[in-house]
């Protein structure tokens, strides 16, 4: 049974299911997940779209629905009685899954491990007591795990597989109608309809303003595969917001803009590996901010800075506007110091995340385990 409740964890699930059943072709696999696990052939009885949630106060909004997904799972451990549970991500929900899984006897696989080397590291000894296999993205990771006592394999990150352009920047600008001369700026609201519903008239907004003071540049919105473009296209309609939206061409819209403003989220460090400069925009609600600071001790927010421990793209969850994205767009676009050093920032935490070919060897060593 694999269990990912996000659009990132279809993504990884799916591609080391798939690995695993050309390894063991007789493999069942049953679970939640998004498009790749079922492409992967993945027996699924709930979908990401029915679990993705992100802050405090949005999970308090949809408990009852979630806790109605969860007791449902829990029955299916004991109807279909799987050999082995692996959990792709979704801590809050997969550590409590995990214990289930336990009680039951259950072998469970942790893959992308809690950061718990960030926030939240009260759930060390959690992990500890409930994960039989823990698999971490960061070589740091490792070490990190070692002394709390447990043990951690790494097999590089997978997005060092996925996260690359397959067009030439000529290519790409001719494909969708851009123009080469003008300066382009992605923009990633998120992957969810409550991270979009929160984020693209922010980052519309910003698109007119910037678009009303200068001429030379254009902006886009690469959609994620999870995105209706209908709806977002009549939201950006009734905005009257000149954006280019762009369908299954994420990786390339990135890897050749300019500059890209972005959620926080998996899209942040998707962006790092690309090497393009990124500023973070994350609007919390006032008790999300507030329990992130003060109780969480969260310093920062987006996983580039997380990685790297330290401020090295721009980023503020606070009072976040149009006017002061705005300002942090025209500071990078114009002060070139400024914006070299977040490039050269991106290129030294690339090379932190070890190397390619994390799929293959995760879905290798699974596949030892049973």
């Amino acid at each position: 049974m694999v269990i990912s409740g996000e659009a990132s964890g279809d993504l990884h699930g799916g591609n080391v299911i798939q690995r695993l059943k050309q390894l063991r072709p007789d493999l069942e696999v049953i679970g939640t997940g998004g498009d790749h696990m079922a492409a992967a052939g993945a027996r699924l009885f709930y979908r990401v779209e029915d679990l993705a949630v992100i802050g405090f106060s949005e999970v308090l909004k949809v408990y009852k629905h979630i806790k109605a997904i969860f007791d449902d799972l829990v029955r299916k451990l004991d109807d279909e009685k799987p050999d082995a549970v692996l959990l792709v991500d979704y801590p809050a929900f997969n550590l409590k899954f995990a214990a289930e899984a336990k009680k039951r006897g259950i072998r469970v696989i942790f893959y992308i491990a809690p950061q718990v080397w960030a926030w939240k590291k009260n759930r060390i000894h959690k992990i500890k007591a409930l994960v039989d296999e823990l698999i971490v993205l960061f070589p740091f990771e490792v070490e990190f795990f070692k002394k709390e006592g447990m043990k951690a394999h790494c097999f590089g990150h997978p997005l060092l597989d996925i996260a690359e352009p397959t067009l030439d920047r000529q290519d790409f600008i001719q494909k969708w109608k851009l123009s080469l001369e003008k300066t382009t700026i992605s923009l990633l609201p998120g992957s969810r309809k409550n991270e979009i519903a929160k984020h693209l008239p922010l980052l519309s907004e910003t698109a007119k303003q910037i678009a009303r003071e200068r001429d030379d540049i254009q902006f886009i919105y690469p959609l994620a595969p999870t995105v209706n473009r209908d709806s977002v296209a009549s939201l950006l309609s009734q905005e009257s917001s000149a954006i280019t939206l762009i369908e299954s061409d994420t990786y390339n819209a990135v890897a050749h803009s300019d500059l890209a403003l972005v959620t926080s989220g998996t899209a942040t460090l998707e962006t790092a590996i690309l090497k393009t400069p990124l500023i973070v925009i994350y609007k919390s609600s006032l008790i999300t901010y507030l329990i992130g600071k003060y109780l969480l001790r969260i310093k920062v927010i987006g996983l580039p800075n997380i990685i790297a421990d330290r401020e090295i793209v721009p980023e503020d969850p606070r009072f976040v506007s149009p006017a002061k994205i705005v300002n942090w767009v025209n500071y990078y676009l114009t002060n070139r110091d400024a914006y070299q050093e977040i490039k050269q920032n991106l290129i030294e935490l690339r090379d932190q995340l070890g190397e390619k070919g994390a799929y293959q060897k995760t879905a290798a060593f699974i596949n030892t385990l049973f």
